[in-house]
């Protein structure tokens, strides 16, 4: 969903993919009031038999959960829809847009915009195309003054359930707390870092909320990555797969650093100090090397030897999934 926001942005129109953006890079010196809002604001257009399947309700209890770790941010606004609902959602978003950022676009140009079917990433067509996949597509776009619009577009008859859906809004809310803490429009971390701890954050989480099983969803992600042909570009060919497995490696050896094997938190709190951090200081690089002890670099050489050495046959990993019970057992019962 690109909205016009020119700088991070990725899209998803499946289960396996999602996003978020930073704000609209083209704008003027005006200032504007911030959003005051504390507590997400929705605004909800689904069929019935979207809501009767609950589909709404939980997406709000994975927000619900997201802020329990995270906690609350202001100016969340919070926008779930299908295809009859995108005119209302698209009214909606530029009028705060208008309001919030500093964007040079007219209100009519927005909302135009939004709903031309020329533009791919627009409100209006991402939702056709999710409609032609029976799926979905979930976004975070903005961090301009404080406003962070998530949107959750809905197919008329969606393909994964409501429960399981859920873990999305965890994923979607973990990039609000990213966004938060950056001073710049753009985040100062690689794609893999920002899309595999939302990820991960989503799978345990999620898991400890029966929308998932972490273990299931890990070794399919392990799948993906052993399914690249290239082995040296797992980190690009796969971001979202290796990405959450290589975070995952890294909480382990901070945990297995200060002899933890369980309710171990310290390895979840380095990962959330890095990001406050390097979103503070726009330095990735000294960031990671000051609180994990190691380079960007070392980490990825370590994480790849890791993942290539294990078993692999047929979708499966007896080794992966052993390792997967033994992290997942050592974390919190419920974060």
């Amino acid at each position: 969903m690109n909205f016009q926001f020119k700088n991070l942005f990725v899209i998803c129109f499946s289960m396996l993919i999602i996003s978020c953006s930073s704000a609209d890079s083209t704008s003027t010196s005006t200032t504007k009031t911030p959003p005051t809002n504390t507590a997400p604001i929705y605004l909800t257009s689904i069929s019935t038999s979207l809501t009767t399947s609950e589909y709404d309700t939980k997406f709000k209890e994975g927000i619900d959960a997201g802020i329990a770790y995270f906690g609350s941010f202001t100016g969340v606004h919070i926008y779930i829809y299908d295809q009859n609902g995108a005119e209302a959602v698209a009214k909606d978003f530029c009028e705060k847009r208008i309001s919030y950022t500093t964007i040079t676009m007219t209100y009519d140009e927005c909302y135009a915009n939004e709903l031309s079917a020329s533009n791919e990433y627009g409100v209006k067509s991402t939702i056709v195309a999710s409609n032609s996949s029976n799926n979905f597509n979930a976004a975070v776009n903005g961090s301009e003054n404080s406003y962070y619009p998530m949107f959750f577009g809905l197919s008329d008859t969606p393909t994964p359930t409501a429960t399981y859906l859920a873990q999305f809004a965890i994923h979607e809310y973990a990039h609000v707390y990213q966004l938060s803490h950056s001073v710049s429009l753009d985040l100062p971390y690689t794609s893999w870092i920002s899309e595999g701890y939302a990820q991960l954050i989503a799978l345990i989480i999620g898991s400890q909320k029966s929308y998932l099983t972490f273990n299931t969803e890990m070794v399919s992600s392990f799948g993906t990555i052993r399914g690249v042909t290239d082995n040296s570009t797992i980190f690009t060919a796969a971001p979202y797969a290796t990405g959450t497995w290589a975070l995952a490696y890294l909480m382990n050896k901070v945990n297995t650093a200060n002899s933890c094997s369980s309710n171990c938190s310290v390895g979840l709190e380095a990962l959330k100090t890095y990001l406050k951090t390097a979103g503070a200081s726009g330095d990735s690089a000294t960031s990671f090397q000051s609180t994990f002890g190691l380079s960007l670099t070392e980490l990825e050489t370590e994480a790849s030897a890791f993942l290539l050495a294990m078993d692999y046959s047929s979708g499966s990993s007896t080794e992966a999934s052993a390792w997967l019970t033994t992290f997942y057992n050592s974390l919190p019962t419920s974060l």
